[in-house]
């Protein structure tokens, strides 16, 4: 076993397609920060701008006589206390120096403070339904669901005594992002490009050196897998580190601890970047390695590698045929294939399933990694093929 393993690495080290795809998903990753900034972001100074603006814009569509009448005074007062609020919210990030303005702290209310405030004046704002121009307002106004995870991220900056984010191209921002693209169609690419021809290279070149040597084919399934396996995240993680370096040198450090709102049984939860790097991360070695088996097993079945694939991508769009045919379970296995979507809790409110939780989503992928155990062991038993030379064998 030893020599097969020692064997399968010296493939895999001297084949160049292999080289060069390590080589290219390296760079990418490694060069994310830099290709990351070359875009255009809002930034949260921006954003604040906007909803200043907004409830600017909602005083001049209302007509004034509107706020004489039932609930138009109180509605009249929480707008120009929400417009106060936002502009002060503007003038602390403008200074981009924490979430007070230095001198006058004991004066005026921090940025958390504010923030507070303004998802309780939003709150009372929707309890005002007898206004005329109720829903006007309401499309204009957050729904209930936001507040709660608003009061939920303040009530986390403030136990964690954490200044607000004001530099989108922050360090922790952009590793944050670089996760979620890792965890998206970019994994389900590395996998297919990397795991779609280890047997049937074999067919090809006539690679075998284990004809005539007992060592099932499951052993080399598992084998092989693992080797690509390890090579891949050997590489994504240089790149993951090399990429954060520089974001350090290159911009604002930014916070691990800031908080990301993923979608739990108990609602939406706030946790530090580094908790849901860890549960990204984890659930997205887990899937590659299920992807992984499920390519190479394949490339055992199919001699073309353009159908592995094919197969193995389209693994990736398959939750999208639960957007239009309603799923009869929260257990369905392919909601889990995207990760971000199942932590933010998109999946779930795409679906209208409330019990999509990414604690079920490992274990399915563990059963499936069960199943494709019993599978792939049945057809290594069943099927024969023979190509130049190199006869698989049956087992007897």
């Amino acid at each position: 076993m030893r020599l097969l393993a020692k064997w399968e690495w010296k493939k895999l080290l001297r084949d160049w397609k292999t080289r060069v795809l390590l080589i290219g998903f390296f760079l990418f990753f490694s060069s994310f920060s830099l290709l990351y900034k070359q875009q255009t972001l809002t930034f949260p100074e921006q954003e604040m701008d906007d909803q200043y603006q907004t409830i600017h814009n909602i005083f001049n569509a209302i007509p004034k006589s509107v706020f004489d009448g039932e609930d138009g005074q109180e509605v009249y007062d929480n707008l120009a206390k929400l417009q106060s609020l936002y502009g002060m919210q503007l003038y602390i990030l403008t200074k981009r120096d924490g979430n007070t303005i230095e001198g006058f702290e004991h004066v005026f209310d921090g940025y958390l403070e504010n923030g507070a405030k303004i998802a309780e004046y939003n709150e009372t704002l929707l309890t005002l339904t007898n206004f005329e121009y109720y829903d006007f307002l309401l499309s204009y106004l957050p729904d209930a669901e936001k507040i709660h995870q608003d009061v939920a991220f303040y009530d986390y900056m403030a136990e964690h005594e954490l200044d607000i984010e004001w530099n989108a191209f922050s360090a922790s921002n952009i590793l944050l992002q670089e996760i979620n693209v890792l965890i998206g169609v970019v994994l389900f690419l590395f996998v297919a490009l990397l795991g779609c021809d280890r047997f049937t290279r074999d067919q090809v070149k006539n690679w075998s050196i284990t004809h005539g040597i007992p060592i099932p084919w499951r052993k080399q399934w598992h084998l092989r897998t693992f080797h690509l396996w390890i090579l891949m995240w050997l590489t994504t993680m240089g790149g993951i580190v090399i990429s954060y370096s520089i974001s350090l040198l290159t911009e604002s450090v930014g916070s691990l601890w800031y908080p990301v709102l993923i979608y739990t049984p108990n609602g939406y939860t706030p946790i530090a970047i580094w908790q849901y790097a860890l549960l990204a991360l984890g659930s997205a070695m887990l899937l590659s390695y299920l992807l992984m088996l499920f390519t190479v097993g394949l490339s055992w079945v199919f001699r073309t590698i353009y159908l592995t694939i094919i197969l193995t991508l389209s693994t990736y769009f398959v939750p999208q045929f639960w957007l239009v045919v309603q799923p009869f379970t929260a257990w369905q296995p392919s909601l889990y294939f995207r990760i971000e979507s199942v932590l933010m809790g998109d999946m779930a409110q795409a679906t209208g399933l409330p019990g999509v939780y990414f604690w079920k989503g490992l274990l399915i992928m563990l059963v499936l990694l069960i199943l494709m155990e019993v599978l792939f062991a049945g057809i290594f038993d069943r099927i024969q093929t023979q190509s130049l030379g190199l006869r698989r064998r049956m087992k007897r």
